[in-house]
């Protein structure tokens, strides 16, 4: 009987590890394809202008001097439908929020908010609107509603230009 169950056992092919380990990455990555075939994923569409920006500086067009910042920790990040403006070194990571719109070759701020850490309690909760455009002026927006021309704009570097001011920026 030993012997019987030896060949047996002999006749069975064994399967390699590695063969074994790559079934299962194989099986794996399927049920991961197949499950993400059930759900949408959003897209902004906003192509190059998407990503975390570095002020370099500031043009006033009236005057033609320029406000060097790129020794600061200035950004503007933008992703989807909202930028966030901030100056790490003058308030840390608090700044403000605006709502946009673009086309082609403008950008449109909206409705701004002052970032109050999104808490839900408290008298202040959540984010605080913006009345008063003064503290905005700071961030180059002069405007409650403001409107930029993009005079330039590629996966490096943008330039935004209003009224009164060019913002130029590099992607960090």
């Amino acid at each position: 009987m030993i012997k019987q169950n030896r060949k047996i056992k002999l006749g069975v092919k064994r399967q390699h590890p590695v063969a074994t380990l790559g079934l299962a990455v194989v099986a794996g990555l399927l049920m991961a394809l197949g499950s993400l075939s059930s759900c949408t994923l959003e897209t902004s569409g906003n192509g190059d202008l998407d990503g975390f920006w570095h002020l370099e500086s500031i043009d006033t067009l009236a005057t033609g001097k320029t406000g060097d910042y790129s020794n600061r920790r200035f950004f503007w990040g933008i992703e989807h439908r909202l930028i966030s403006v901030c100056d790490i070194d003058r308030e840390g990571t608090s700044g403000y929020f605006f709502r946009f719109e673009q086309t082609g070759d403008s950008l449109f701020l909206g409705k701004a908010y002052k970032n109050n850490g999104h808490q839900d309690g408290g008298e202040n909760g959540g984010d605080i609107p913006v009345d008063n455009v003064e503290p905005l002026r700071y961030y180059g927006v002069n405007e409650l509603e403001e409107h930029f021309a993009k005079e330039a704009l590629s996966g490096s570097k943008m330039i935004l230009r209003s009224k009164t001011l060019r913002l130029k920026f590099r992607k960090f």
